[in-house]
């Protein structure tokens, strides 16, 4: 069962409340952990540096063991949502992704097939000029929303956007950026 490190926040704790380091994982992977002390829980947020992955845990400010954990890629919840009792026990698990056919692991392989821009990678994002500013999946309509602001275009689009479908993965708008060339994107 995971447990909050109680000791090592308050010894390293800014502001009261806040604890900020960063670290190589046991995956060799860079990491940026946030620590803070809510009013009744604390939270411990993990940033994979240089990809849109997070993780969120929360813990009871009294027991220390865990009492919420999350995923997201971007601001998509992804993975399974699961809630301990006080006692750290599972008492709910929620497969996020159930839902969607296309996967944000499809997605983010054909944005990166199709239209070379690497969902995973926000450095090489930032030198190919498509840092992308918001992606999301909304379940009411199925579908992927990325968008990516370009540089300004009189009479153009301030933004390149796609909406994806969420069960084919086909592409139901694109609103292009016209300086841009896909040569590997699918076409009607």
């Amino acid at each position: 069962m995971r447990k909050f490190d109680l000791k090592a926040f308050s010894k390293n704790k800014k502001n009261k409340n806040y604890y900020r380091y960063i670290k190589i994982n046991d995956e060799g992977a860079t990491i940026e952990t946030y620590l803070i002390e809510n009013k009744d829980s604390y939270q411990e947020t993990i940033v994979y540096l240089n990809t849109p992955i997070k993780k969120r845990y929360m813990y009871d400010k009294y027991t220390l063991n865990i009492i919420k954990e999350i995923s997201s890629f971007y601001d998509c919840i992804i993975g399974f949502r699961r809630e301990y009792n006080e006692d750290g026990v599972l008492i709910v698990e929620i497969d996020n992704d159930a839902p969607y056919k296309f996967s944000w692991q499809n997605l983010v392989k054909k944005m990166k097939t199709e239209y070379d821009i690497d969902l995973m990678d926000k450095l090489d994002q930032i030198k190919n000029n498509n840092s992308v500013s918001y992606l999301s999946r909304n379940s009411q309509k199925m579908q992927y929303d990325i968008r990516i602001p370009c540089e300004f275009i009189p009479h153009g689009f301030p933004e390149e956007r796609f909406e994806i479908d969420a069960t084919t993965g086909e592409i139901i708008t694109h609103i292009k950026n016209k300086e841009k060339i896909y040569p590997n994107a699918n076409r009607d």
